[in-house]
């Protein structure tokens, strides 16, 4: 398995958890306190670095692209939430 999916294995369990799966639909609604949304960000901002060493390290030891584009999709969606977009990390295009 390449890390990149393994990282994203592991958000996306964490997120789908309480309390992060309230915040991301509070978030999702507009309801969100700013110390909420500053703390979704920081997870947010912490997916996207393990994420950038994640890819660093598949590249280098010739892992394939092999993250789940379902996956991927529900990380984008988390992230733009925030204001952060994953696109430079992730080849593959979700919608």
């Amino acid at each position: 398995m390449c890390v990149v999916s393994m990282v994203g294995d592991h958000f996306q369990d964490k997120w789908n958890q309480y309390p992060y799966v309230d915040l991301l639909n509070k978030a999702q609604l507009g309801d969100i306190t700013r110390w909420e949304f500053e703390e979704l960000k920081k997870e947010v901002k912490e997916m996207k670095d393990l994420l950038v060493k994640a890819k660093i390290y598949d590249n280098q030891h010739n892992e394939p692209d092999c993250e789940i584009e379902d996956k991927m999709k529900f990380l984008k969606e988390c992230a733009k939430l925030v204001g952060i977009d994953l696109d430079d990390i992730l080849n593959k295009q979700t919608k």
